[in-house]
């Protein structure tokens, strides 16, 4: 992946320029093709698309498909209207994933890419529908931008910004999903601001990434609100770094769906009734959030190791070890206000229900650099390996 543009100002002057001299706009009205837009449209043009219900060409495996580099893809969202105001893109035949923007040749589930990365896309106002794998989901792109969609029952995951950079999520609604409801995944630079996310086994999830800011989202009714994973919970390869997550000033509540994940997958082994879930990932940031109502724990902080041994007793570090360091090292999670977390842990867990969980098993997950500060009220309740709260990274 190539991350992070260098471009002279002159550069990008002179780009912009030649971009709003040659910018078309695309009109679709219900019952046209918004991919036949798509397809004859040059870098730097607009596709605008009217309200109504669109199905594109049952034989792709895509609903949309973009490998045109500077393309914004605008729903025309008519408020007030109900469904009847909507964009709305629905799975038709043999489609998996509803909008794939991704270099020519590069596919959903390619592991590499030959081409370079797709520059910029921009996609707003879109309702995406049933599709039984990702609702909308980059690859290998370079700028991106998806504001005020809603991914609705897209089966695997809803929102799904992976193996790409410099890109924005913002106001975005995703539910219904049998994975991710929101999933950042070997990805660099990203803002994720201002969504909803519910009704999924994982509300947001962050894996394999670097540099991934996450604010004001309200995270509410999934099994796990938040999910911090380890690279073995990944499908993407690791990039050189992988830290830098701030999860801050979020609304993390009532986390307690039962899940509904297909059984043999990864995020059917995880218990419902936790807000925020850290396992086996370093140098992150759970700040300032509102995190009530979740019935496990509100915020977990465990070495990889140690969770997935509490489901299956025979995956320890011995026996089955991760492909990377399973300790949980250099955490702040501080100035969080928890609340009515803990009241109903699942009874097949030897664990109390509380505020924060703290687990570790030296001397695989040492747990060093952790910290745990300011968090309230004064009363919260913890549970630690280590009687305490660490607080030698404060």
């Amino acid at each position: 992946m190539k991350l992070r543009r260098i471009s002279t100002l002159l550069g990008i002057s002179l780009l912009a320029a030649g971009t709003a001299a040659d910018a078309a706009v695309h009109r679709v009205h219900e019952g046209e093709s918004i991919q036949a837009a798509v397809d004859s449209a040059s870098p730097g043009d607009t596709i605008l698309v009217s309200p109504g219900t669109y199905q594109e060409d049952p034989t792709s495996l895509y609903g949309l498909h973009i490998t045109t580099a500077n393309i914004r893809l605008i729903g025309k969202v008519r408020r007030g209207k109900g469904e009847a105001g909507k964009v709305r893109l629905l799975v038709n035949g043999d489609q998996q994933t509803g909008i794939f923007a991704a270099p020519p040749g590069c596919g959903y589930t390619d592991s590499n890419c030959a081409s370079e990365d797709l520059q910029d896309f921009y996609v707003r106002g879109f309702t995406v529908e049933g599709f039984p794998q990702n609702g909308i989901q980059t690859r290998w792109v370079d700028g991106f931008k998806f504001v005020r969609n809603e991914s609705v029952n897209n089966l695997n995951n809803g929102i799904y910004p992976t193996l790409s950079a410099n890109g924005l999520v913002r106001n975005n609604v995703s539910y219904g999903s049998l994975d991710t409801a929101m999933w950042v995944a070997g990805s660099e630079n990203v803002r994720v601001i201002g969504n909803e996310l519910y009704g999924s086994p994982i509300g947001f999830e962050i894996t394999v990434s670097n540099d991934v800011q996450v604010e004001w989202n309200s995270i509410h009714d999934n099994t796990v609100g938040v999910g911090l994973f380890h690279p073995n919970a990944a499908g993407n390869p690791q990039l050189a770094v992988m830290a830098d997550w701030v999860i801050k000033r979020n609304f993390i509540f009532n986390n307690n769906l039962p899940n509904p994940a297909p059984p043999t997958s990864f995020q059917a082994g995880l218990p419902p009734g936790v807000g925020v879930l850290l396992l086996g990932v370093s140098d992150n940031v759970i700040a300032k959030n509102f995190i009530a109502n979740n019935d496990f724990a509100g915020i977990g902080v465990l070495g990889w190791c140690t969770a997935t041994s509490l489901g299956d007793p025979s995956r320890d570090c011995v026996n089955d070890p991760p492909q990377a360091d399973p300790s949980a090292n250099n955490n702040l999670v501080y100035r969080n206000w928890l609340t009515g977390n803990g009241q109903s842990p699942p009874p097949f867990l030897p664990l109390p229900g509380v505020d924060i969980l703290y687990l570790q098993t030296p001397p695989f997950e040492p747990g060093t650099g952790n910290c745990f500060e300011r968090n309230r009220p004064s009363t919260l309740t913890f549970f630690s390996s280590e009687g305490v709260l660490p607080s030698d990274g404060c």
